[in-house]
């Protein structure tokens, strides 16, 4: 299971997998790459999250991932890095 056996995910309307090609941000911003790529999956989390507030929905950010089964389940690249998956649907 790539949610590490969250299985309440499973129970939301919709998932979004936030992801990251660290390599490529690399090749333009060097050593400070990671902390980019984090300050940028950060920040389209908090503005999804956003959104879903707005029209009445909630939603949390999970990064407790089984990276290799979220990569396989996905058919993310190699280079493709998945970071969070930020579960949305209506609050309880």
């Amino acid at each position: 299971m790539a949610t590490r056996g969250q299985r309440w995910i499973a129970d939301a309307p919709a998932l979004v997998v936030i992801a990251a090609q660290p390599a490529r941000t690399a090749a333009r911003y060097g050593a400070r790459a990671e902390a980019y790529v984090a300050m940028e999956a950060g920040a389209a989390a908090q503005n999804l999250l956003l959104k879903a507030a707005a029209l009445g929905l909630g939603g949390t950010v999970v990064g407790a991932l089984d990276d290799a089964a979220l990569r396989r389940s996905l058919a993310l690249a190699e280079a493709e890095q998945p970071l969070a998956i930020v579960p949305i649907g209506h609050r309880r």
